[in-house]
Protein backbone atom coordinates (compact mmCIF):
# COMPACT_ATOMS: atom_id res chain seq x y z
CA UNK A 1 0.00 0.00 0.00
CA UNK A 2 2.77 2.45 0.90
CA UNK A 3 4.43 1.82 -2.46
CA UNK A 4 1.20 2.74 -4.23
CA UNK A 5 0.90 5.93 -2.15
CA UNK A 6 4.43 6.90 -3.14
CA UNK A 7 3.61 6.32 -6.80
CA UNK A 8 0.41 8.38 -6.44
CA UNK A 9 2.28 11.31 -4.94
CA UNK A 10 4.81 11.13 -7.77
CA UNK A 11 1.97 11.10 -10.30
CA UNK A 12 0.53 14.24 -8.79
CA UNK A 13 3.86 16.05 -9.12
CA UNK A 14 4.22 14.89 -12.72
CA UNK A 15 0.80 16.29 -13.61
CA UNK A 16 1.28 19.50 -11.64
CA UNK A 17 4.63 20.17 -13.31
CA UNK A 18 3.43 19.03 -16.75
CA UNK A 19 6.57 17.04 -17.55
CA UNK A 20 8.69 14.24 -16.17
CA UNK A 21 11.82 16.39 -16.38
CA UNK A 22 10.42 19.19 -14.18
CA UNK A 23 8.89 16.65 -11.80
CA UNK A 24 12.22 14.83 -11.43
CA UNK A 25 13.96 18.12 -10.64
CA UNK A 26 11.35 19.04 -8.05
CA UNK A 27 11.36 15.61 -6.37
CA UNK A 28 15.13 15.17 -6.81
CA UNK A 29 14.76 11.70 -8.33
CA UNK A 30 15.62 10.43 -11.80
CA UNK A 31 13.25 10.50 -14.76
CA UNK A 32 13.54 6.68 -15.19
CA UNK A 33 12.36 6.26 -11.58
CA UNK A 34 9.35 8.48 -12.30
CA UNK A 35 8.62 6.56 -15.50
CA UNK A 36 8.66 3.29 -13.54
CA UNK A 37 6.24 4.71 -10.95
CA UNK A 38 3.92 5.83 -13.71
CA UNK A 39 4.12 2.46 -15.49
CA UNK A 40 3.38 0.58 -12.25
CA UNK A 41 0.33 2.72 -11.55
CA UNK A 42 -1.03 2.29 -15.07
CA UNK A 43 -0.47 -1.46 -14.81
CA UNK A 44 -2.14 -1.54 -11.37
CA UNK A 45 -5.25 0.37 -12.52
CA UNK A 46 -5.30 -1.13 -16.02
CA UNK A 47 -5.79 2.30 -17.62
CA UNK A 48 -3.64 5.09 -18.97
CA UNK A 49 -3.15 7.97 -16.56
CA UNK A 50 -1.31 10.48 -18.74
CA UNK A 51 -1.14 11.53 -22.36
CA UNK A 52 2.18 12.66 -23.79
CA UNK A 53 2.34 15.67 -26.09
CA UNK A 54 4.99 17.98 -27.48
CA UNK A 55 5.17 20.13 -24.33
CA UNK A 56 5.10 17.32 -21.80
CA UNK A 57 2.22 15.33 -20.29
CA UNK A 58 -1.37 15.91 -19.21
CA UNK A 59 -3.85 13.75 -17.34
CA UNK A 60 -6.35 11.49 -19.07
CA UNK A 61 -9.92 11.70 -17.70
CA UNK A 62 -9.16 8.67 -15.52
CA UNK A 63 -5.87 10.25 -14.50
CA UNK A 64 -7.81 13.31 -13.26
CA UNK A 65 -9.90 11.02 -11.06
CA UNK A 66 -6.82 9.32 -9.67
CA UNK A 67 -5.21 12.72 -9.04
CA UNK A 68 -8.28 13.89 -7.11
CA UNK A 69 -8.29 10.81 -4.91
CA UNK A 70 -4.53 11.00 -4.30
CA UNK A 71 -4.90 14.58 -3.02
CA UNK A 72 -7.47 13.39 -0.50
CA UNK A 73 -5.24 10.46 0.53
CA UNK A 74 -2.31 12.79 1.09
CA UNK A 75 -4.37 15.04 3.35
CA UNK A 76 -5.58 12.09 5.39
CA UNK A 77 -2.01 10.80 5.64
CA UNK A 78 -0.86 14.21 6.95
CA UNK A 79 -3.48 14.05 9.71
CA UNK A 80 -2.68 10.43 10.59
CA UNK A 81 1.07 11.08 10.53
CA UNK A 82 0.72 13.95 12.98
CA UNK A 83 -1.29 11.83 15.39
CA UNK A 84 1.39 9.16 15.31
CA UNK A 85 4.26 11.64 15.74
CA UNK A 86 2.59 14.10 18.10
CA UNK A 87 4.25 12.86 21.28
CA UNK A 88 7.74 12.86 19.80
CA UNK A 89 7.62 15.94 17.57
CA UNK A 90 6.80 19.50 18.57
CA UNK A 91 4.57 20.14 15.55
CA UNK A 92 1.09 21.56 15.14
CA UNK A 93 -1.64 19.73 13.29
CA UNK A 94 -3.77 21.76 10.89
CA UNK A 95 -7.54 21.90 10.48
CA UNK A 96 -8.68 23.56 7.26
CA UNK A 97 -12.10 25.17 7.71
CA UNK A 98 -14.06 26.97 5.02
CA UNK A 99 -16.95 29.24 5.88
CA UNK A 100 -19.67 31.02 3.97
CA UNK A 101 -20.25 34.72 4.66
CA UNK A 102 -22.79 34.20 7.43
CA UNK A 103 -20.35 31.96 9.30
CA UNK A 104 -17.48 34.40 8.89
CA UNK A 105 -19.60 37.21 10.38
CA UNK A 106 -18.77 35.99 13.87
CA UNK A 107 -20.92 32.92 14.46
CA UNK A 108 -17.95 30.58 14.69
CA UNK A 109 -15.58 32.86 16.62
CA UNK A 110 -16.45 31.46 20.04
CA UNK A 111 -16.63 27.88 18.78
CA UNK A 112 -13.18 28.02 17.19
CA UNK A 113 -11.73 29.67 20.27
CA UNK A 114 -13.03 26.83 22.44
CA UNK A 115 -11.73 24.28 19.94
CA UNK A 116 -8.25 25.78 20.05
CA UNK A 117 -8.33 25.78 23.85
CA UNK A 118 -9.06 22.05 23.82
CA UNK A 119 -6.34 21.38 21.25
CA UNK A 120 -3.48 23.86 21.84
CA UNK A 121 -1.36 22.15 19.18
CA UNK A 122 -4.04 22.66 16.54
CA UNK A 123 -3.55 25.36 13.90
CA UNK A 124 -6.92 26.47 12.53
CA UNK A 125 -6.96 27.83 8.97
CA UNK A 126 -10.31 29.59 8.48
CA UNK A 127 -10.83 30.55 4.84
CA UNK A 128 -13.51 31.69 2.42
CA UNK A 129 -15.43 29.08 0.48
CA UNK A 130 -14.97 29.20 -3.28
CA UNK A 131 -18.42 29.37 -4.85
CA UNK A 132 -19.22 26.18 -6.76
CA UNK A 133 -16.05 24.35 -5.63
CA UNK A 134 -16.81 23.45 -2.02
CA UNK A 135 -17.37 19.73 -2.49
CA UNK A 136 -14.34 19.42 -4.76
CA UNK A 137 -12.16 21.23 -2.22
CA UNK A 138 -13.45 18.91 0.50
CA UNK A 139 -12.96 15.82 -1.60
CA UNK A 140 -9.39 16.71 -2.54
CA UNK A 141 -8.32 17.76 0.96
CA UNK A 142 -7.98 21.50 0.45
CA UNK A 143 -10.72 21.78 3.09
CA UNK A 144 -11.42 19.47 6.01
CA UNK A 145 -14.82 20.92 6.89
CA UNK A 146 -17.09 23.53 5.32
CA UNK A 147 -19.79 25.66 6.93
CA UNK A 148 -22.62 26.87 4.75
CA UNK A 149 -25.68 25.36 3.16
CA UNK A 150 -26.18 21.66 3.85
CA UNK A 151 -25.26 21.09 0.25
CA UNK A 152 -27.61 19.18 -2.03
CA UNK A 153 -25.00 18.78 -4.78
CA UNK A 154 -23.41 15.44 -4.22
CA UNK A 155 -26.75 14.01 -3.12
CA UNK A 156 -26.46 11.42 -0.41
CA UNK A 157 -22.86 10.52 -1.24
CA UNK A 158 -21.26 8.44 1.49
CA UNK A 159 -18.05 10.41 1.00
CA UNK A 160 -19.44 13.28 3.09
CA UNK A 161 -21.00 13.62 6.52
CA UNK A 162 -23.51 16.45 6.90
CA UNK A 163 -24.60 18.03 10.18
CA UNK A 164 -27.58 20.37 10.01
CA UNK A 165 -27.27 23.08 12.65
CA UNK A 166 -30.06 25.54 11.91
CA UNK A 167 -32.19 27.21 9.23
CA UNK A 168 -31.98 30.75 7.88
CA UNK A 169 -34.44 32.99 6.08
CA UNK A 170 -33.88 36.16 4.09
CA UNK A 171 -35.34 39.47 5.25
CA UNK A 172 -35.21 43.12 4.29
CA UNK A 173 -32.84 44.61 6.87
CA UNK A 174 -32.40 48.15 8.22
CA UNK A 175 -30.84 49.80 11.25
CA UNK A 176 -33.14 49.77 14.28
CA UNK A 177 -33.74 53.56 14.23
CA UNK A 178 -34.39 53.73 10.47
CA UNK A 179 -37.03 56.38 9.54
CA UNK A 180 -38.96 53.69 7.67
CA UNK A 181 -40.18 52.33 11.01
CA UNK A 182 -41.86 55.67 11.81
CA UNK A 183 -44.29 55.09 8.93
CA UNK A 184 -45.63 51.78 10.22
CA UNK A 185 -49.35 51.15 10.24
CA UNK A 186 -51.35 50.59 13.39
CA UNK A 187 -51.12 46.85 12.88
CA UNK A 188 -47.32 47.09 12.96
CA UNK A 189 -46.90 46.52 9.22
CA UNK A 190 -45.35 48.89 6.70
CA UNK A 191 -46.54 50.54 3.53
CA UNK A 192 -44.62 48.60 0.92
CA UNK A 193 -44.30 51.58 -1.44
CA UNK A 194 -42.14 53.26 1.19
CA UNK A 195 -39.34 50.91 0.22
CA UNK A 196 -38.79 52.96 -2.94
CA UNK A 197 -38.00 56.07 -0.90
CA UNK A 198 -34.69 54.70 0.32
CA UNK A 199 -31.44 53.54 -1.29
CA UNK A 200 -30.53 49.87 -1.41
CA UNK A 201 -27.45 47.74 -0.94
CA UNK A 202 -26.95 44.58 -2.92
CA UNK A 203 -24.87 42.04 -1.07
CA UNK A 204 -23.01 40.30 -3.90
CA UNK A 205 -20.63 37.74 -2.38
CA UNK A 206 -23.24 35.11 -3.18
CA UNK A 207 -24.36 35.61 -6.80
CA UNK A 208 -28.01 34.90 -6.00
CA UNK A 209 -28.44 37.94 -3.76
CA UNK A 210 -28.66 40.56 -6.51
CA UNK A 211 -31.55 38.64 -8.05
CA UNK A 212 -33.11 38.02 -4.63
CA UNK A 213 -33.01 41.77 -3.84
CA UNK A 214 -34.61 42.82 -7.11
CA UNK A 215 -37.29 40.13 -6.96
CA UNK A 216 -38.08 40.90 -3.33
CA UNK A 217 -38.78 44.56 -4.06
CA UNK A 218 -40.63 43.91 -7.32
CA UNK A 219 -42.82 41.39 -5.50
CA UNK A 220 -44.07 44.10 -3.10
CA UNK A 221 -44.01 47.35 -5.03
CA UNK A 222 -43.76 46.41 -8.69
CA UNK A 223 -40.74 48.60 -9.35
CA UNK A 224 -36.95 48.37 -9.30
CA UNK A 225 -35.03 49.36 -6.16
CA UNK A 226 -32.67 52.33 -6.17
CA UNK A 227 -29.40 50.42 -5.78
CA UNK A 228 -26.60 52.66 -4.50
CA UNK A 229 -24.09 50.08 -3.26
CA UNK A 230 -22.96 46.65 -4.39
CA UNK A 231 -20.89 45.08 -1.60
CA UNK A 232 -19.07 41.81 -1.96
CA UNK A 233 -17.99 41.94 1.67
CA UNK A 234 -20.67 41.27 4.31
CA UNK A 235 -18.99 43.48 6.92
CA UNK A 236 -19.02 46.41 4.49
CA UNK A 237 -22.73 45.91 3.82
CA UNK A 238 -23.51 45.78 7.55
CA UNK A 239 -21.44 48.88 8.28
CA UNK A 240 -23.20 50.90 5.56
CA UNK A 241 -26.57 49.73 6.91
CA UNK A 242 -25.63 51.02 10.36
CA UNK A 243 -24.48 54.40 9.06
CA UNK A 244 -27.12 55.20 6.43
CA UNK A 245 -30.79 54.91 5.50
CA UNK A 246 -30.03 52.04 3.12
CA UNK A 247 -31.97 48.78 3.04
CA UNK A 248 -30.60 45.35 2.16
CA UNK A 249 -31.84 41.77 1.78
CA UNK A 250 -29.80 39.52 4.07
CA UNK A 251 -30.14 36.23 5.94
CA UNK A 252 -31.30 36.83 9.52
CA UNK A 253 -28.33 35.00 11.04
CA UNK A 254 -25.85 37.40 9.42
CA UNK A 255 -26.79 40.34 11.68
CA UNK A 256 -26.80 38.60 15.06
CA UNK A 257 -23.50 40.11 16.23
CA UNK A 258 -24.20 43.68 15.07
CA UNK A 259 -24.82 46.23 17.84
CA UNK A 260 -25.15 49.99 18.39
CA UNK A 261 -27.24 50.37 16.31
CA UNK A 262 -28.58 46.89 15.73
CA UNK A 263 -29.66 45.70 12.30
CA UNK A 264 -33.22 44.38 12.40
CA UNK A 265 -35.73 42.87 9.95
CA UNK A 266 -38.26 45.17 8.32
CA UNK A 267 -41.75 43.68 8.97
CA UNK A 268 -42.75 42.71 5.46
CA UNK A 269 -44.66 39.54 4.52
CA UNK A 270 -41.94 38.09 2.29
CA UNK A 271 -42.41 34.69 0.77
CA UNK A 272 -40.65 32.33 3.14
CA UNK A 273 -37.32 31.31 1.66
CA UNK A 274 -35.68 29.03 4.21
CA UNK A 275 -32.39 27.21 3.77
CA UNK A 276 -30.78 24.58 5.95
CA UNK A 277 -27.22 25.38 6.99
CA UNK A 278 -24.60 23.45 8.86
CA UNK A 279 -21.30 21.67 8.38
CA UNK A 280 -20.04 19.08 5.92
CA UNK A 281 -16.83 17.03 6.02
CA UNK A 282 -15.31 13.85 4.64
CA UNK A 283 -16.52 10.73 6.42
CA UNK A 284 -13.01 9.43 7.10
CA UNK A 285 -12.46 12.43 9.40
CA UNK A 286 -15.48 11.83 11.62
CA UNK A 287 -13.35 9.95 14.19
CA UNK A 288 -10.60 12.60 14.23
CA UNK A 289 -10.70 14.03 17.75
CA UNK A 290 -10.65 17.74 16.71
CA UNK A 291 -13.51 17.06 14.26
CA UNK A 292 -15.55 15.26 16.90
CA UNK A 293 -14.99 18.19 19.27
CA UNK A 294 -15.94 20.72 16.57
CA UNK A 295 -19.22 18.93 15.89
CA UNK A 296 -19.97 18.81 19.63
CA UNK A 297 -19.20 22.53 20.12
CA UNK A 298 -21.36 23.50 17.15
CA UNK A 299 -24.27 21.43 18.44
CA UNK A 300 -24.00 23.17 21.80
CA UNK A 301 -23.79 26.58 20.09
CA UNK A 302 -27.08 25.96 18.29
CA UNK A 303 -28.79 24.22 21.18
CA UNK A 304 -28.91 20.77 19.59
CA UNK A 305 -29.11 17.92 22.04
Amino acid sequence: MLDQITHLFRLRTILQEGSLRRASEKLNITQPALSRSLAQLESYFGQRLVERHARGVKATPFGERVLSVSSRIERYWEIAEHELRAEAMDEKSVMRIGGGPVWRSGILSGVLSQLQTRFPRLLIEFTTLTFGKTLQDLHEGRLDVAFGGVFNDGGTSQRFARVKLTEVSNHVMAREDHPLFATSRKDGGLVASGLLDYPWIVYSELPAYREITQHTIAEHIGGPPDIRFVCQNLLSALTILQQSDCLCVLPALSVHAVAAPRIVPVPLPLKRNTAEIGMIFRTELQDWEPMKALVELCRVKFGIV
